[in-house]
């Protein structure tokens, strides 16, 4: 983002610009204490939020591309369904952050802190986690393709049907980590010891399931029967 097009804003002005406008398109956020904060929605491309605090922040559905997120707090942050197309999220703080059908492709996450992060049906084509924490992370449906993890930490991560055609697994450490439906030989570079393969769901679970959610969804209708009978 060049100077030319941004434009600092204190917390009071962010709040009255919530209020009228709804777009914060290539608005200085940088270094503001937001946690919090709503901003489910908004227009936010080219956003400037380096170092701000946004630990908790609602920013479902925003669309963020180019957004710059270095060095945020994002503790428990939720994105779910934002465009973070070419975002940068370098040495980011997003530990348990709820990140679910985002497009993150060609974003920067490198060293990012994803600890314990839930990661679910996320683009992450040709992203950058180098050295990013995915300690503990729940990742499925994810799409690495010709992503670089070079040096990242995915110990006691727990991957499920993951694409990863030409990522780089390099120096990654898998420790405790398990997975299923990853296609580890498709990989760059695969990682130097695979995680642990996790036990294929039988096919009769779900029917199985879905007939104790409708048996007591039916025992339930008939208590309630019941009682407005008692009632009359």
């Amino acid at each position: 983002m060049s100077e030319a097009t941004e434009t600092k804003m204190t917390a009071e002005q962010l709040l009255e610009s919530l209020r009228t406008r709804r777009d914060l398109t290539n608005a200085d956020l940088s270094g503001l204490a937001l946690p919090g904060a709503k901003f489910a929605g908004l227009k936010m491309s080219g956003v400037n939020l380096s170092a701000a605090d946004l630990a908790g922040g609602l920013f479902a559905g925003a669309e963020m591309a180019g957004a710059d997120l270095s060095q945020a707090q994002m503790t428990g942050a939720n994105l779910a369904g934002v465009n973070l197309a070419q975002a940068l999220f370098s040495k980011a703080k997003m530990a348990a952050a709820r990140i679910m059908g985002a497009n993150l492709e060609k974003a920067d996450l490198s060293e990012a802190d994803l600890m314990d992060a839930k990661l679910v049906g996320v683009n992450l084509q040709g992203g950058k986690l180098c050295g990013a924490n995915l300690t503990g992370a729940n990742i499925a449906g994810l799409n690495l393709k010709d992503a670089d993890l070079t040096g990242a930490q995915l110990t006691g991560a727990r991957l499920s049907r993951v694409e990863v055609t030409g990522a780089d697994f390099t120096d990654v450490d898998t420790t405790g980590a398990v997975s299923k439906g990853v296609n580890w030989s498709a990989a760059k570079v695969p990682p130097a010891h695979l995680p642990e393969p996790l036990p294929e769901t039988p096919p009769w679970v779900p029917a199985v399931v879905m007939g104790v959610v409708v048996g007591l969804g039916l025992i339930l209708i008939l208590k309630k029967k019941k009682q407005r009978r008692k009632t009359f």
